[in-house]
């Protein structure tokens, strides 16, 4: 089960996307502010991190800068939640980037798409002949097996819904 890492300082938000991705399969972990989401994604190695960015202690960004500084943390997969700082989220370059106000379906879809790219990479280093021992992914970092299952987890229940007449998109969560 795959585990994301949401750092809100927003109690009512954060609170909110933990119990959508707890429903999700997912293990949802949840830190109050950036020093302590630092804290917790350096001991537990999420598998994606969630990130506000106006947030006291550290800001996302700053969070985004000593995780990417750090081995072990260096390449998990990094959305920023923002309403404002959409160009600096941009120019750091980080994996994904959500406006707030953003819908569940979209933060389940970022989220998807994000555990998904291990299959790619994977793949792209099977046709190179690159081995296993080549890999530079650090010890702790997401498996293939695991971004697999998530987004098989996600399709399936995308056809059931559909199938049921309902659509994730009537659920919506407004994050302002």
């Amino acid at each position: 089960m795959p585990k994301i890492l949401v750092i809100e300082d927003n109690n009512l938000i954060r609170e909110t996307v933990l119990e959508i991705l707890n429903l999700g399969d997912f293990e949802a972990v949840g830190a109050e502010n950036g020093k302590l989401g630092v804290e917790l994604a350096i001991a537990q190695i999420p598998d994606l991190i969630l990130s506000d960015v106006m947030m006291p202690e550290l800001n996302g960004f700053e969070v985004f800068a000593i995780l990417r500084s750090h081995p072990a943390t260096a390449s998990i997969p990094f959305i920023f939640l923002t309403a404002s700082e959409m160009e600096k989220a941009i120019e750091l370059k980080a994996d994904g980037y959500l406006k707030k106000p953003c819908s569940m379906t979209e933060i389940l879809g970022a989220i998807a798409t994000q555990l998904e790219k291990p299959i790619f990479i994977e793949e792209g280093r099977r046709l190179s002949g690159c081995t296993q021992a080549q890999k530079t992914c650090p010890e702790g970092s997401r498996s293939k097996q695991q971004g697999t299952s998530a987004s098989l987890r996600l399709k399936k229940r995308k056809k059931e819904e559909a199938r049921n007449n309902t659509s994730s998109s009537k659920v919506e969560l407004r994050i302002s």
